[in-house]
């Protein structure tokens, strides 16, 4: 079997993730960034490409940020956490679709 696909999550493990629902009112609620990637772990353990995929989380303040300097990069832009690398790119920022983290695994397993 050829090399696995990395798929960083960077984040605040315990901070919830997004800006709100922006309904206005008490939304309740909402899940860690730490909750969704656990999702994400979970989604992926279920699929065919578990055995392919290496799947980390970083958190950016506890964890050693030492050559992500283009994370680092984005963030000071204003990009909203959590961000998603793929492959060595930054994919996604702002949220965790299981689905499209998916189909860029598949992808990058091309």
């Amino acid at each position: 079997m050829g090399e696995k696909v990395k798929v960083e999550v960077f984040g605040i493990r315990d901070q919830a993730a997004g800006g709100g629902c922006g309904c206005g009112g008490d939304c309740g609620p909402q899940q860690t960034m730490g909750e969704i990637y656990e999702e994400l772990v979970i989604f992926i353990n279920k699929s065919k490409l578990k055995d392919q995929v290496d799947l980390q989380f970083i958190d950016i303040l506890d964890d050693n940020m030492d050559g992500h300097d283009k994370v680092r990069e984005v963030l000071e832009k204003g990009y909203g956490i959590p961000l998603t690398a793929v492959a060595g790119t930054l994919r996604f920022h702002s949220g965790i679709s299981n689905k499209m983290i998916y189909e860029a695994i598949q992808e990058a397993l091309r």
